[in-house]
């Protein structure tokens, strides 16, 4: 049976809105102001739409239109986070690093949103991954910003690439890849990421692949938005069973995927470890406000 590719309202381009519109007037300079720390993750008190305006406005900045990046700002890392992700990082002292120099860190997950109120530091909404990504792809859409999807397979790739073309007509796409780069592989989707040099680059490799591959080559990057959507490439091209609406809008996505995954039980250990750790800064006041 064929796969067809369901639109969420999120997942289209809104003809009777404007993208830069809703964005533009957004005011974000104060934004620095209101970071806050969760254990030693730092994030944003910020909405997904100040967020995605951030984002905007940076991207304007580092490029003042012009098409070739000046390597001034370098690359600007977009991680998401969820219990489990929170653990997994927090445990690897060069992803830690990463994370604490990273330009937006998500709070894509219900656990984390409990953390910050556990820490007396509440995040506004749960961003999701998806979200976030899709509506930057309006913006590159509508603002002729350029962009490289790496990661999956070339299967998924290909859906993925014809369900952006069908939704956003003239999408300025400059390079895609599959996630496995072994041997030369690497290098030569390396030399093609600098040479197309992209306004944004989508990652999806997986979360841990993504990160790990992103660490090493981060020097090697210009001016861009790099967003680590995990395995949200899958999703997004149909190939992948979706969460439950109503567990995915909680934010409990990753337990759905433990559920048909038995494999992965042990992510429910890291996941205690975090309530325990979250419990433990409560206790003894470790979170921090900059």
């Amino acid at each position: 049976m064929k796969n067809e590719f369901s639109l969420d309202p999120v997942l289209t381009n809104k003809d009777d809105s404007d993208p830069i519109l809703e964005y533009k007037n957004i005011d974000t300079s104060l934004i620095e102001a209101r970071k806050v720390y969760l254990g030693k993750i730092p994030f944003y008190q910020a909405t997904s739409a100040d967020l995605v305006a951030h984002s905007i406005h940076r991207l304007d900045r580092m490029r003042e239109k012009k098409e070739k990046s000046s390597g001034k700002f370098g690359p600007q890392l977009v991680i998401p986070f969820d219990p489990y992700r929170y653990v997994w990082v927090r445990f690897r002292k060069r992803m830690l690093k990463m994370a604490n120099e990273s330009f937006i860190n998500l709070p894509d997950g219900s656990g984390i949103l409990y953390m910050s109120r556990v820490l007396h530091s509440p995040l506004p909404e749960l961003i999701s991954t998806v979200s976030y990504a899709m509506n930057l792809i309006r913006i590159a859409h509508a603002k002729e910003y350029t962009v490289f999807l790496l990661g999956s397979r070339e299967e998924v790739l290909d859906k993925l690439y014809t369900n952006f073309r069908r939704s956003f007509a003239g999408l300025r796409i400059v390079g895609r890849h599959h996630g496995y780069l072994k041997g030369p592989t690497g290098a030569r989707v390396l030399e093609a990421v600098r040479k197309t040099d992209p306004h944004i680059l989508f990652v999806g490799m997986g979360y841990h692949r993504g990160m790990r591959w992103i660490e090493e080559n981060r020097k090697d990057f210009g001016d861009l938005i790099v967003v680590n959507v995990g395995g949200a490439f899958d999703t997004l091209a149909g190939t992948r069973k979706k969460a439950p609406a109503a567990m995915a809008a909680a934010g409990y996505t990753w337990l759905w995927r433990t559920i048909n995954k038995p494999y992965r039980w042990h992510r429910l250990l890291l996941v205690a470890y975090w309530f325990f750790e979250t419990l433990y800064f409560r206790l003894f006041r470790r979170s921090r406000k900059l």
